[in-house]
């Protein structure tokens, strides 16, 4: 077996942002929240967070796991655990 195959992972992502404006990225299992300055997901490699303004979803296919945004990105960012806890409104921390 080849040991760098070992770490690699399962399956690939692709994110691409072409004028700070239009996002497309692969792999994008769930949709969890999104509102015009935030989207929260979970991808084949762990949940991610896109912020900006004027945010808009132009595409979502589950089939095929992609999604497109449009509207200003300011950050595109993979959550660790601590930070998806953060994400989390106060409500559902109250009714876990």
């Amino acid at each position: 077996m080849n040991p760098v195959a070992q770490f690699a992972p399962a399956t690939t992502q692709e994110i691409v942002l072409k004028n700070r404006t239009d996002l497309h990225i692969t792999g994008v299992k769930k949709l969890e929240s999104l509102n015009s300055n935030e989207f929260f997901f979970e991808t084949t490699l762990g949940k991610m967070q896109v912020k900006g303004n004027e945010l808009e979803m132009k595409n979502l296919d589950l089939e095929r796991e992609v999604l497109t945004i449009s509207g200003k990105i300011n950050s595109i960012e993979y959550l660790s655990r601590q930070k998806q806890e953060k994400t989390k409104g106060f409500l559902s921390k109250l009714f876990r």
